[in-house]
């Protein structure tokens, strides 16, 4: 199993030059990947193509891009321009986001998401891979043909939790990216339902990228505490909420990756029996001095690199 880092609303250096380190010392470190949110922050994808000029070896990925927010055509424009500044290591990662957010934050209507993501991946996955798309859904249509010819192999993955969202997946995409997904869900619910999928579509197995929060500390309690007010939030969604009922939790919190370095690497490996290929881990920090608990959790991670 594959090892990155994830910043999101939680570890991100926040300005432009500083994101571009973070790849950059990611890659230092060893880590296979480097993925990143993709909304109210800066431009990521510019991020990863300022990146990818410097960076020579790790690979790059939105987690996720809104599809909102873009119409398909711009999506597939922008995400090829970042494949061929990362020289083929960027992998697009799109999801629908969520009601409230689209709604409230984006004035737009939510409307019949898992057909507007088969319609919309179609679109992208044609023009990311041909160059050229002519397509009549019921939501979208797109009729181009871009010019460049610099175009890389594009992986693209999708936020999918649901079953319509693992068949489209699996079908069409190269896997999916998870996030409040605990082991128990990866084995008994994410997985056979992309597998499926991928076997009926004739394509090979799918990519599972499983995104955690993660904090090694001695202290559980007040570790468990930190992550309940960083992401005790995402229980009130209802994708998210429906994960945890599979895996018979309560708390976001409790989807967090807590304990020392032993009780974290048997965690790890757990997700790597029930099924996912990549960790993308959210690291966050915990105690009186955030910043040596940070490198503590990295140190960690960084040690486990080929060894899970």
């Amino acid at each position: 199993m594959k090892i990155g880092l994830f910043i999101g609303s939680i570890g991100s250096a926040g300005t432009v030059s500083g994101q571009v380190q973070q790849v950059l010392e990611a890659e230092q470190d060893g880590f296979d990947s480097f993925w990143a949110a993709h909304i109210m922050d800066a431009d990521i994808m510019t991020i990863f193509s300022l990146a990818g000029k410097i960076a020579t070896k790790i690979q790059m990925g939105t987690a996720v891009t809104p599809t909102f927010l873009r119409h398909p055509i711009a999506m597939a424009q922008q995400a090829i321009t970042t494949s061929s500044a990362t020289r083929g290591r960027f992998n697009l990662g799109m999801g629908v986001s969520h009601k409230p957010v689209v709604e409230n934050r984006f004035g737009m209507k939510f409307h019949r998401p898992a057909l507007h993501m088969q319609e919309y991946l179609e679109i992208v996955r044609a023009l990311t891979a041909k160059g050229s798309v002519d397509y009549e859904g019921e939501i979208f249509s797109a009729t181009t043909k871009f010019t460049g010819s610099d175009q890389h192999h594009l992986p693209i993955l999708i936020a999918a939790l649901g079953p319509r969202m693992l068949q489209t997946a699996g079908r069409i995409a190269d896997g999916t990216i998870t996030w409040m997904a605990g082991p128990e869900t990866v084995r008994t619910h994410i997985v056979p339902k992309i597998q499926k999928a991928a076997t009926e579509a004739g394509k090979d197995s799918p990519r599972i990228v499983v995104a955690v929060p993660l904090a090694v500390s001695d202290d559980k309690p007040a570790a468990f505490k930190k992550a309940s007010e960083h992401f005790e939030r995402y229980g009130d969604l209802p994708s998210y909420r429906a994960m945890l009922h599979i895996e018979g939790v309560e708390s976001p919190a409790e989807m967090a990756i807590i304990g020392n370095e032993a009780e974290v690497e048997e965690k790890l490996r757990a997700f790597a029996t029930s099924g996912a290929t990549e960790i993308a881990a959210q690291i966050y920090p915990v105690g009186l001095d955030p910043v040596a608990s940070v490198a503590r959790s990295r140190a960690l991670l960084k040690h486990l690199v080929g060894r899970i």
